[in-house]
Order: C-alpha cells, then sequence, then structure tokens
C-alpha cells in the first residue's frame, strides 16, 4: 500500500480526512468564500455552500430589483418562429444521424436547394427534407432514423408537434473519409 492509499500526501504528509473540505475549492466555492469575507461573514470550514441560481430554458432572469417570484400574471405578446429557423433546426437533426451522407433538395413543386421545406400550421408543423445516405447503408434503416431525431429534436427546440416529417432519398453517395 503506499503512501496516498493510507490517506497521506504525496510528500508523506497527513491528507484531508474523509469529508473534510477540498483543499482547492472550485470557483463558486472561492467567490462564495470570497464574498462572505467582504460582508465580514466567514462560514465555518465544512458548512456547504448555497446551491447556485437556477439556470437555463426555463429560468426567469433576474433584474437589477426584484426576482423571479415577483412574476404573477403572463404577458401578453406574440412569438414566431421564422420557417428558416426551423428548416436549419431538421437539417442539422438529419445530418447527425450517421449514414446521412448530405441533403438535397426535396422532390416537388416550390422546393428550394436547402433539403428542407416547412408547412406550418396553427400548432404544429409538417417537414420535407431529401437526403443523400452513404453507399453501404441501410436506406430505410437511415430514413428511419433520420425521421425520428427530426421529430425528435423539432418537437423539443420549438415546443410544438410535429406533425409528420416526409424523408426523400434521392441520391447515394460515398461516406466522406479517406479512400481504401
Amino acid at each position: 500500500m503506499t503512501g496516498l492509499d493510507e490517506g497521506r500526501t504525496g510528500n508523506g504528509e497527513p491528507g484531508p480526512e474523509a469529508g473534510s473540505a477540498p483543499f482547492f475549492p472550485g470557483p463558486a466555492a472561492r467567490r462564495a468564500a470570497h464574498s462572505a469575507a467582504h460582508r465580514g461573514t466567514v462560514p465555518p470550514p465544512g458548512t456547504p455552500l448555497p446551491a447556485p441560481p437556477a439556470a437555463g430554458a426555463g429560468a426567469v432572469p433576474m433584474t437589477l430589483r426584484g426576482s423571479s417570484s415577483d412574476i404573477t400574471t403572463g404577458v401578453e405578446g406574440r412569438i414566431t418562429i421564422a420557417d428558416e429557423v426551423i428548416g436549419k433546426i431538421a437539417a442539422l437533426a438529419a445530418l447527425e444521424v450517421a449514414g446521412v451522407a448530405a441533403l438535397i433538395a426535396p422532390p416537388g413543386p416550390g422546393r428550394d436547394g436547402t433539403g428542407v421545406h416547412v408547412d406550418p400550421d396553427e400548432d404544429e408543423v409538417t417537414l420535407d427534407l431529401g437526403i443523400a445516405v452513404e453507399y453501404g447503408c441501410v436506406i430505410r434503416d437511415v430514413a428511419d432514423a433520420v425521421k425520428a431525431n427530426v421529430a425528435r429534436v423539432a418537437g423539443l427546440m420549438l415546443g410544438s408537434r410535429v406533425a409528420a416529417v416526409n424523408v426523400a432519398v434521392g441520391d447515394v453517395r460515398r461516406p466522406a473519409g479517406p479512400r481504401r
């Protein structure tokens, strides 16, 4: 058994006891200790630090005065998401799928060359995608994976229902990378 296994530091001195505060506290611990020192109160060693404020998509931003609990009523207004944004979300989700070589223009009138056509409705959206599949992949499996991933990602990011994802396979290409 080494000295490190026996709870000693690399130089043979006794190491920190189990359950004690870390020797090198992280940035949050340093900030809390620094601000507590400037207020004249320092928490005793081993006292848990308060949790940082919530962050993320559901968090309400704090203002200079007040808190998130001050908001008691809904705010009127409208949110619009451009069709180009919806199309880009669908395109990126399709390109994440293994076996997709590229996006190509989906067949049909009024389709552009971006590989995605967006048909928005009241509270849902229909997406038409054209893809090229890598040679050697099972085309139906790749298309099914594209449908599932695009529907999942677009539904989560848009916060609305994806009515349909129509995938048109229009080409087969060699996988990108070095040739053998």
